[in-house]
C-alpha cells in the first residue's frame, strides 16, 4: 500500500506542476485518471473512470477569484480508490465531491502561502538580491504545486483506505447499485453546465442536429463529426456565392 500511494502522490504532484509545461491541462481528470491507473496496473479502468470524472467536472474551471472543485485531487484519488477497493465508478463518484472540495480548500490555503513566499521576493528584490528572491520564487512554486498535492495524494491513500474499504463493505448492493445508476445521470449534468456558457440560438440547432445524428441513427462520433464539417464547408461556399460576399471580396460572384 506504501507503494501506491507513493505513486498516486506522486502523479498527482506531478500533474499540479503543469504550469511548468505551459498549462498543457494534464491535471483534466480524463488525463490524471489514466495515469492513476496505468501506475496502478489498470489503465483501462483509468480511461474509464477520468471519463466518469471529467464529465463530472466538464463545466468546472477556476476563472479569477472564483475557486473551482480541485477536479485534479478527484481524478487522481478517486481512481486510486475506485481501483484498490475494486468498487468500479461507483466509488469513484461517491467519493468525487467530498475529495474535490477538500482540493479547494488546499489551493486557498497554496495561494496563501504563495502570498507570504510572495512578500519574502519583495524584501529580497529590495535589497537587490535578485538570485535569492529567483530561489524564493522557484522553491515556493514547487512547494505549493507538488509537495503539498503529493502529501494530499500520498496521505489520502496510504491512511484512507483501510476506513474506505471497511466503508464500502458496510454499503448495501442496493445503494452500491443506485450509486452506479446516478453516475450515469452526472455527465448531463456536466454538458448541461457547459451548454448554458456556451448555447445560442444560432448554435442550438447544430447540436440538436448532432444529437439526433448520434442518439436516433447511431451514427459514431468520427461520422458525426464528418458530417459537420461538409456542413461547414456547404455553408462558407454558399456565403461565398452571395452577391455581398463577392463585393466584399473585390470580385465577380460567379468567380466562386
Amino acid at each position: 500500500m506504501l507503494t501506491k500511494a507513493l505513486l498516486v502522490g506522486l502523479i498527482l504532484g506531478l500533474c499540479k506542476m503543469e504550469y511548468f509545461f505551459g498549462y498543457c491541462m494534464i491535471c483534466r481528470p480524463i488525463v490524471i485518471s489514466t495515469l492513476t491507473g496505468l501506475v496502478l496496473g489498470d489503465p483501462v479502468q483509468g480511461v474509464i473512470l477520468g471519463s466518469v470524472l471529467e464529465l463530472m467536472f466538464i463545466g468546472s474551471f477556476p476563472i479569477g477569484a472564483a475557486v473551482s472543485p480541485d477536479y485534479g485531487s478527484a481524478g487522481a484519488i478517486c481512481t486510486a480508490f475506485a481501483i484498490i477497493t475494486t468498487g468500479g465508478k461507483a466509488v469513484a463518484t461517491t467519493l468525487a465531491v467530498p475529495i474535490a472540495l477538500l482540493g479547494g480548500f488546499i489551493f486557498i490555503g497554496c495561494k496563501l502561502m504563495n502570498a507570504a513566499f510572495g512578500q519574502v521576493m519583495m524584501k529580497k528584490i529590495e535589497k537587490d538580491n535578485t538570485r535569492a528572491a529567483g530561489r524564493i520564487y522557484l522553491f515556493g512554486a514547487f512547494f505549493t504545486s507538488f509537495v503539498v498535492y503529493f502529501l494530499y495524494g500520498f496521505l489520502s491513500i496510504y491512511a484512507g483506505n483501510t476506513a474506505v474499504q471497511a466503508a464500502v463493505n458496510a454499503i448495501p448492493k442496493v445503494v452500491i447499485n443506485g450509486l452506479a445508476s446516478a453516475a450515469n445521470l452526472l455527465p448531463a449534468i456536466g454538458f448541461a453546465l457547459l451548454l448554458k456558457m456556451i448555447i445560442s440560438k444560432k448554435m442550438a440547432p447544430y447540436f440538436f442536429v448532432g444529437f439526433m445524428l448520434a442518439a436516433y441513427l447511431k451514427l459514431p462520433t468520427i461520422a458525426v463529426t464528418l458530417f459537420a464539417v461538409m456542413m461547414v464547408l456547404i455553408i462558407l461556399s454558399n456565403q461565398k456565392n452571395t452577391p455581398e460576399t463577392a463585393e466584399a471580396y473585390g470580385g465577380d460572384e460567379n468567380e466562386f
